[in-house]
């Protein structure tokens, strides 16, 4: 939990900041004449309906009541038509002037959260006019997976989305304030709004029907797991290194040139000296025996992905891809991830290379908050595509529900190229086929809420 609050804390922080490269630039103020005349307008909402129940015939009903009374002499008739039409002029306005210096916030005690954790709702109506509202309905567009204690989210068929309804009655200048409590019980980028706010005259006649411009977002983080909850070894949970713990080259850092060899890819090739020098030369670069971690997640919980997803089996794997994002962090060793799911509304895998920014923990939670179980290509395809394009010394942290057989081949491959990999996988049965030289743990998924993983050797 100390670890949650830190992470939490530091958004907020991240938050506050303007994005970099960008001005801070804040609206000029309106005068109060302009602000009044952007209420009467209603320029706050984005779209503005009137619906009344008043037709001719309450007209054709006023005029001949005023025409018997006229020729009939009787004051009671007059008053009554006289009452209808004060009645009508007054709800007339009563509906126009119902949307001015209304306004409907809701604020979010936490924007960020861990799975399992509670985030405390807040709706808030202010009327800010001498007229009162004998009602106010507002319906509000919620996320349809996550409860909100104290009332009820109704989920929408046609959209996918919940529908939270509640009902005020403001007076005038009054601001009333109502509480409820959100369960973050699932996964990823919720959106809160817009609201739909309908009201009108006190009498009926007149109803307006306004919807809103804010909205507001939550993100749920996966669950973190401990280093007891995952049970890994304290000391190397990752291996030891033995034989391959010798100094790596970091292709990023270039110290000089060399004369090219037959062995030296293209990519090592220095073009801009090899033209100045008329002679093929390569880069030397920096030596660094800093190991870098990469994870490698896989959505797919079928052998193939086409044959649908398993949801729960597919939290768990990002759970544990997130708490190994975690783990390397508080190793103090720069991770990455990379993944053949994809963000909503994308059709590019995610990939994040190994850093050591303050928030790149928090870049990896928030991509694994909003991935989804659509795979962009096969897992074995795309570490083969991936693996050439890493520093030699990074580790390959592969996280996979299942270890069919053109996966664990992949993996044979990246071994005997040299290769440091490390196989995380969630299938029922461990591997059947010995992978010499790969440290393979076995998670099983059947567990309750608690993953005991088994080192199976070789």
């Amino acid at each position: 939990m100390k670890r949650h609050a830190e992470l939490l804390d530091a958004d907020r922080r991240r938050e506050r900041k303007p994005p970099e490269g960008l001005p801070s630039v804040e609206p000029e103020p309106l005068s109060p004449f302009e602000r009044i005349l952007k209420e009467v307008r209603g320029e706050r909402y984005l779209d503005l309906e009137k619906d009344t129940q008043f037709s001719e015939a309450w007209v054709m009903l006023g005029l001949l009541l005023t025409l018997v009374g006229v020729v009939l002499n009787n004051h009671f008739l007059l008053v009554v038509a006289f009452g209808l039409f004060g009645v009508t002029i007054v709800s007339w306005v009563w509906n126009q002037l119902s949307l001015f210096g209304l306004h409907y916030r809701r604020h979010l005690s936490e924007t960020r959260a861990f799975l399992g954790e509670t985030v405390e709702l807040t709706l808030e109506v202010r009327n800010r006019k001498f007229l009162p509202l004998t009602w106010l309905e507002i319906l509000d567009v919620f996320p349809a997976d996550l409860p909100v204690d104290g009332g009820q989210v109704v989920p929408d068929r046609a959209s996918h989305l919940g529908e939270f309804r509640t009902f005020w009655m403001p007076g005038a200048f009054q601001g009333l304030r109502r509480r409820f409590t959100i369960q973050c019980s699932q996964r990823g980028y919720h959106a809160y709004g817009p609201a739909t706010l309908n009201t009108g005259d006190g009498f009926g006649f007149f109803s307006r029907k306004a919807v809103g411009t804010q909205q507001d977002h939550l993100i749920v983080y996966p669950r973190l797991y401990s280093v007891s909850e995952l049970r890994l070894p304290a000391k190397n949970p990752f291996g030891e290194r033995g034989a391959r713990d010798r100094l790596f080259e970091d292709p990023l850092r270039t110290m000089g040139i060399r004369e090219w060899h037959p062995g030296d890819g293209l990519r090592r090739v220095h073009w801009k000296a090899t033209a100045r020098h008329q002679q093929l030369l390569s880069r030397v670069y920096e030596p660094s025996e800093e190991p870098q971690m990469l994870v490698f997640l896989n959505v797919t919980t079928l052998p193939r992905h086409w044959q649908g997803s398993i949801p729960e089996l597919m939290e768990r794997v990002i759970s544990v891809a997130s708490s190994l994002a975690a783990l390397c962090v508080e190793l103090r060793l720069p991770v990455g991830l990379i993944s053949n799911g994809v963000l909503s509304g994308s059709d590019q895998p995610l990939r994040l290379l190994p850093g050591r920014s303050p928030n790149q923990l928090l870049h990896i939670l928030e991509s694994l908050a909003g991935i989804t179980s659509f795979a962009s290509l096969p897992i074995e395809e795309m570490l083969l595509r991936e693996s050439p394009k890493l520093p030699w010394g990074a580790t390959l942290l592969v996280v996979t529900a299942i270890a069919h057989d053109d996966l664990l081949a992949a993996l044979m491959d990246l071994e005997e190229a040299r290769r440091e990999v490390v196989l995380f996988t969630l299938a029922e049965e461990p591997p059947t086929r010995e992978l010499p030289g790969i440290l393979v743990y076995h998670l099983p998924h059947l567990v309750d809420d608690l993953i005991a993983p088994q080192e199976v050797t070789a």
